[in-house]
């Protein structure tokens, strides 16, 4: 069994990396993820969110002397610093901690709750798919940011509730899909000669089925992952997000915007870094996608 899985790997990489685009979106992704593990390593946080107004709007690959720890070093500012002397390299690292938290988690509880509501809606259909699938509709009449945004300042701005209101919004897609995919499968040999063994309903849904039914939702997820990150920089930038002097992306640019002439450098950076996730895992999905389609193997 192990040597199944070994090789089934092995041919899903070999036509993976076929499309170069998809393995430099996929090692731009793990560039950032090792910055992220290694952020307090390279920038201590306390440094990144203090002020160091002395060497306010330092330039890029410039020395300054800074406070860190009661103590006093010379301190490189590769990308310079911002209006309060901080790190701008050091704060898109430690907001790529943030970004890819908020990424990942909002996906997950987006695809286990969404995609277990869509699993019952096309297993059992009738009424319960009706009910289903008419929230799911409602949810998606509402733009994505605007109903976010109205979660987001019902609850106050907060991690837990920027985590919320991102992850709720994305529910509606992974309902309508996995409800797809499931009603193709159900009627499938396997799943009635299951059915016809005496498994329940659970079993047959969680062993049978799910299963058949993840490649779509494994390419969705890696361009959930991406809105999801930019959902979350939007909302940041409103002031409804992440708050200040707390590192992230949005408010990153939303403080810098005042300074996009006289300090254009920390404007640039947190975009650039914003474009360059998002881009990577467009690039990743369009990867699986090539990858996981039965149509393409060869």
């Amino acid at each position: 069994m192990e040597q199944k899985y070994k090789g089934e790997f092995a041919e899903f990489w070999k036509r993976y990396r076929r499309n170069r685009l998809a393995v430099v979106g996929l090692a731009l992704i793990g560039l950032y993820v090792i910055l992220a593990l290694g952020a307090d390593l390279l920038y201590s946080y306390d440094f990144i969110t203090g002020n160091q107004i002395p060497n306010a709007f330092s330039g890029i690959a410039s020395f300054a002397e800074v406070e860190d720890g009661g103590t006093v070093r010379r301190h490189l500012y590769l990308l310079g610093a911002d209006n309060f002397g901080r790190d701008v390299a050091g704060r898109i690292i430690h907001g790529a901690r943030v970004s890819l938290i908020i990424g990942f988690v909002t996906v997950a509880f987006a695809v286990v709750i969404g995609g277990s509501l869509g699993a019952v809606a096309g297993y059992y259909g009738r009424r319960l798919e009706t009910v289903i699938m008419r929230g799911a509709d409602i949810l998606l009449a509402i733009p994505n940011i605007l109903f976010a945004l109205a979660i987001v300042a019902a609850l106050g701005p907060s991690f837990r509730n920027l985590l919320l209101a991102i992850g709720i919004t994305s529910l509606p897609v992974y309902v309508r899909l996995v409800r797809a995919s499931v009603m193709t499968v159900k009627d499938q040999e396997y799943v009635e000669a299951a059915r016809a063994q005496g498994a329940s309903d659970f079993r047959i849904i969680l062993i049978h089925i799910i299963p058949n039914c993840m490649a779509p939702v494994i390419v969705q997820a890696t361009l959930g992952i991406a809105q999801s990150i930019l959902s979350a920089a939007s909302l940041s930038f409103l002031g409804l997000g992440i708050q200040p002097p707390s590192p992230e992306w949005g408010n990153m640019l939303s403080e810098a915007r005042s300074y996009i002439i006289s300090a254009p450098h920390t404007l640039i950076f947190p975009g650039l870094a914003i474009m360059t996730v998002i881009l990577a895992y467009n690039l990743i999905g369009d990867g699986l996608r090539d990858a996981l389609d039965p149509k393409l193997k060869r």
